[in-house]
C-alpha cells in the first residue's frame, strides 16, 4: 500500500511538472518586440484582441500587424532579424522557431500589401527566410531586401548580402547582385533580374526611415534592444555597414545607386515536367 502511495506521489509531481512546463511555455509565446513606431500600428494576436504596438509590446507567432497611412514599425525578433513595415501595409508571422543555442530555426512571413524591409539575423545565416506575397515567393538567406507589394505586382530589391530568389509559377530567379530588383505581376512568372534606377525608391525608403522622429531612430534601437548584437545589416563588431552610412537604408541606397552588371548570377528557371509517355495502340486484327 506504502509503494502503491509513492507511485501516485511521483506521478502526480509528474503531472504537475508536465503543467507547470506546458504552462510556461503558453506564458511565453513571444517571437520578438516592437523596437520603434510611428503613429499607431496594430498588431492581432491570434487568441487576442488587437492593440497598439507601442514601443516594447512583444509579437507572437502568427500575428497580422496593420499599418495606417501614417504608421510605421519596425519589428526585432529574437533571432536578430528585423522587419520595418512601412505605411499602408499588411503582415503575417506566419511562423518563427529559433533555439538559441544551436543558433537555427525557421522564419516565414506573409506580406500582403505596403512596402517592407527585411534584415536577415542568425536564422537567414543557416537557412532561408522565406517571404509570400499575392504575387511571389521570396526567399532571403544572410541579406537585406525591400519589398513593395500589392495584389497585382510585387518589387522585390536585393540591397545585401548573399542572395535573394523569387518564384512564381514554377519559375524561379536568383539575384546575387547588390541594387538589383524583380518584379512580378499576379499569374506570371518573374521578370529578369535588373539594376533598381537610381532615387526609384526614394519615396519609398524615406518612408520606411521616418520611424521614432529621425534617421536611424529604428536601427539604433534594434542594435540596442538586446536580443542579437549582430544581424546581416550589420559588420565586424555591431557596426553599420558602408564607411559612410549611418543607418540601413543608407546601405540600401547605396547598393540601389551603385549597381552594375557585374557578379550578377544568370537566372535560373526550374525545367518544366516532362510530357507524359506516349499511350501504345493496339495492333489491328485481321481485316481491321
Amino acid at each position: 500500500m506504502k509503494c502503491t502511495a509513492v507511485r501516485v506521489v511521483a506521478l502526480s509531481s509528474l503531472a504537475l511538472g508536465m503543467a507547470a512546463f506546458a504552462q510556461a511555455a503558453l506564458a511565453d509565446p513571444r517571437v520578438g518586440v516592437t523596437s520603434a513606431t510611428t503613429g499607431g500600428p496594430t498588431g492581432k494576436p491570434p487568441a487576442q484582441a488587437e492593440r497598439v504596438l507601442h514601443v516594447g509590446v512583444d509579437m507572437q507567432a502568427n500575428e497580422v500587424v496593420t499599418t495606417g497611412a501614417s504608421d510605421r514599425a519596425h519589428l526585432l525578433f529574437l533571432d536578430g532579424s528585423s522587419l520595418t513595415v512601412g505605411p499602408q501595409s499588411r503582415v503575417t508571422i506566419d511562423k518563427f522557431v529559433y533555439d538559441p543555442n544551436s543558433k537555427v530555426g525557421a522564419l516565414t512571413i506573409n506580406a500582403s500589401q505596403g512596402i517592407f524591409r527585411f534584415v536577415g539575423g542568425r536564422i537567414s545565416k543557416t537557412v532561408p527566410v522565406t517571404v509570400t506575397t499575392p504575387a511571389a515567393t521570396l526567399t532571403i538567406r544572410g541579406s537585406i531586401m525591400i519589398v513593395s507589394a500589392d495584389a497585382a505586382r510585387t518589387v522585390a530589391i536585393f540591397a545585401h548580402g548573399n542572395e535573394m530568389t523569387v518564384t512564381a509559377l514554377a519559375h524561379t530567379t536568383t539575384v546575387m547582385r547588390p541594387g538589383w530588383q524583380v518584379t512580378t505581376y499576379a499569374g506570371a512568372v518573374p521578370g529578369q533580374p535588373a539594376p533598381t534606377p537610381p532615387g526609384s525608391l526614394a519615396t519609398e525608403l524615406a518612408k520606411l526611415e521616418a520611424i521614432g522622429g529621425g534617421s536611424g531612430a529604428a536601427d539604433d534601437a534594434a542594435k540596442s534592444s538586446g536580443f542579437a548584437n549582430q544581424n546581416s545589416g550589420l559588420g565586424p563588431g555591431g557596426q553599420p555597414l558602408g564607411a559612410n552610412n549611418t543607418t540601413l537604408n543608407g546601405e540600401a541606397t547605396n547598393a540601389v545607386n551603385n549597381a552594375s552588371t557585374a557578379n550578377q548570377k544568370p537566372t535560373i528557371f526550374q525545367a518544366p515536367p516532362a510530357p507524359p509517355p506516349p499511350v501504345a495502340t493496339p495492333p489491328r486484327g485481321p481485316g481491321g
